[in-house]
């Protein structure tokens, strides 16, 4: 899983998915090397003719743990602090190289919440291309 999909994963987390994730942690020895804080990204994107501008300023938390080891760090958007210290855990877990039972009930609890993001959106895509109007096939276009 690389680094994005881990975000996207968490960030789009309900409070009990993440509660879930956070529960595998409790019997890791989870070391938070810098807690949960919030500050402000300026958040660049590219245009429609291939040209980077800067949109502004978004929220962020952002935070760094250890476990087994492994450093993981977190960043998700929003004032998110657990959700930045799951991303931080699962990232320094998954790391570590280890293949053992927590290391796969992290990678379930993921998948899970990736196939459920993966549902949202394509019952988000048919619903708005069940609204998409052809102005080609209009009277009088």
């Amino acid at each position: 899983m690389f680094a994005n999909d881990l975000t996207r994963a968490v960030l789009d987390m309900t409070p009990a998915e993440v509660d879930q994730l956070l529960e595998l942690f409790a019997r890791e020895e989870v070391q938070i090397t810098r807690a949960p804080r919030s500050g402000l990204i300026m958040m660049t994107v590219t245009d429609s003719f291939e040209a980077d501008f800067h949109l502004g300023e978004v929220l962020v938390t952002e935070a760094t743990v250890r476990v087994a080891g492994c450093e993981g760090a977190g960043m998700i958007l929003g004032e998110e602090p657990r959700k930045a210290l799951a991303r931080a855990a699962a990232d320094a877990l998954l790391r570590s190289g280890r293949n053992d039972e927590t290391c796969g009930w992290v990678r379930a609890c993921l998948e899970r919440a990736q196939a459920g993001q993966t549902a949202r959106r394509a019952e988000e895509t048919a619903l708005t291309a069940s609204t998409k109007v052809n102005f080609d096939l209009m009277p009088g276009a």
